[in-house]
């Protein structure tokens, strides 16, 4: 019996609380609320163990947020001085200790954790500690591979972001082309592996070549749409590009020098015109 994880049961008992599920040396209770209609002795079922208030291993059919080994973002539903109870879709709320908090949670926040179960306990409980889970350099990924990411923290200048539920990375101001929330999920690409100490920043944008080429036709349209002119440059503030293209200066830059050496633009300190 695993507990924190899914896994198919069979049938073996019924007892006036519900079925016992496994085998002749091994049960787990399956509540009777939670007992499919004609449900036999032989049936096989798929369920989630984990542990009820008294620490006794219970299943159930209902699928939590969060498995053990998940990062997941989970709201606080209480909290006090031995740590916080997260909603994560079951019964029994799981347990944060207050020793596994960065920052004290407090209820109605949603914080970022990882699932495990303690050994000690055999509980099922979470970690908003996720450094020891997540590889710190970039080993084993590529500049331009497209990758899955989970906004898991924010400083002034970057979110922190689970890369591929593996890697820590960041995804910087001038790359977060909407709002973004801890918790949100998207698709994403690596973006730089820095050579000295192999941190990792991610784009929402493709990178590379290919990339440019397809915001270069948008920009040109704007210019034309504009009557030839816009009042942005290689010199203008990321601000005022962001506001316009929802793209990086360093992006924009790339797409301007590719229309300059195409002869189709002329560039100034503060405006790009159509040749």
């Amino acid at each position: 019996m695993r507990i924190g994880e899914f896994q198919e049961m069979v049938a073996v008992k019924e007892t006036d609380h519900g079925y016992r599920l496994g085998d002749e040396n091994d049960t787990v209770l399956l509540p009777r609320a939670q007992c499919p209609k004609g449900l036999r002795y032989g049936h096989k079922l798929n369920v989630f163990v984990y542990t009820d208030s008294e620490d006794r291993p219970i299943a159930t059919l209902k699928k939590p947020k969060a498995t053990v080994g998940d990062f997941s973002a989970l709201r606080v539903v209480s909290a006090g001085s031995k740590g916080a109870f997260l909603d994560w879709g079951l019964d029994k709320d799981l347990f944060c200790p207050i020793r596994e908090q960065v920052v004290p949670m407090r209820e109605g926040e949603v914080h970022v954790v990882r699932v495990y179960l303690d050994e000690v306990s055999n509980r099922v409980v979470a970690t908003a500690k996720l450094g020891r889970y997540l590889k710190a350099t970039g080993e084993g990924l590529s500049v331009g591979q497209p990758v899955k990411i989970m906004v898991a923290g924010r400083s002034p200048d970057a979110l922190t972001v689970i890369i591929n539920g593996e890697y820590r990375g960041s995804l910087y101001t001038d790359e977060q082309i909407e709002p973004l929330r801890v918790g949100d999920e998207r698709n994403a690409f690596v973006k730089q592996i820095r050579p000295k100490d192999g941190k990792v920043a991610v784009s929402l944008r493709p990178q590379g070549y290919q990339a440019v080429l397809g915001e270069r036709d948008r920009v040109l349209a704007a210019l034309r749409e504009a009557g030839g002119s816009l009042p942005l440059s290689d010199k203008s503030s990321p601000e005022d590009i962001q506001s316009r293209f929802g793209l990086s200066k360093g992006a924009f830059k790339k797409i301007l020098g590719t229309l300059y050496r195409e002869g189709l633009v002329e560039l100034s300190e503060t405006e790009t015109r159509l040749k």
